[in-house]
């Protein structure tokens, strides 16, 4: 069966316009069509794929909107959910073998319970550190003088701040597919 058409009082149909809006991200979305598609490569490349992940859903959205958020240009959100994913995980980890206080004081201290004990490889660590100096900013002011700031990073390495957050995106979605697929080892 066919779709109504609306008519007007002499019969002829009514032209329903797109709202301006509609047209406005129907444009933006053709326009950014190339640039996604290449981060999806990206992702693709880099990225383990056809792997199953046993986790808690809101860890598994975290980690799911990691992946969409770069591939939307959305570098800070990229950055700051793969800092949360590697929370969770760690957080998850160390509860279950008995360090849920350290588990509950945040990421720094997540990081120094698996340093003192072992329990991740030195090039994971070293990964996650880097991923929480770079998210820390984001989530926590800092003054404008500090290294580790947007400001500081582009001025110190003469780099445009959007090239910057998308090598950080990219650096932390690695990171987080790095953690995913670690052996959490264990005395």
């Amino acid at each position: 069966m066919g779709r109504r058409v609306d008519r007007d009082l002499f019969g002829k149909p009514i032209k329903r316009r797109r709202p301006r809006y509609e047209w406005s991200l129907g444009r933006a979305e053709n326009s950014t069509l190339p640039v996604r598609a290449a981060r999806i490569r990206w992702l693709a490349t880099k990225l383990p794929r056809n792997r199953t992940y046993m986790m808690p859903q809101e860890t598994f959205y975290v980690f799911d909107e990691a992946k969409s958020s770069f591939v939307y240009g959305c570098f800070v959100a990229t950055t700051v959910l793969c800092a949360a994913f590697v929370e969770h995980w760690l957080a998850g980890q160390l509860v279950d073998i008995g360090f849920a206080k350290e588990a509950g004081r945040g990421l720094a201290s997540m990081l120094d319970c698996c340093r003192k004990h072992d329990f991740l490889n030195s090039p994971v660590l070293i990964r996650i550190e880097r991923l929480r100096t770079i998210r820390t900013p984001f989530l926590h002011l800092k003054q404008f003088d500090h290294p580790h700031t947007i400001g500081q990073r582009t001025l110190r390495d003469r780099r445009h701040p959007f090239s910057v957050m998308e090598e950080d995106a990219k650096e932390s979605l690695i990171t987080m597919y790095a953690v995913a697929t670690s052996r959490f080892t264990t005395p």
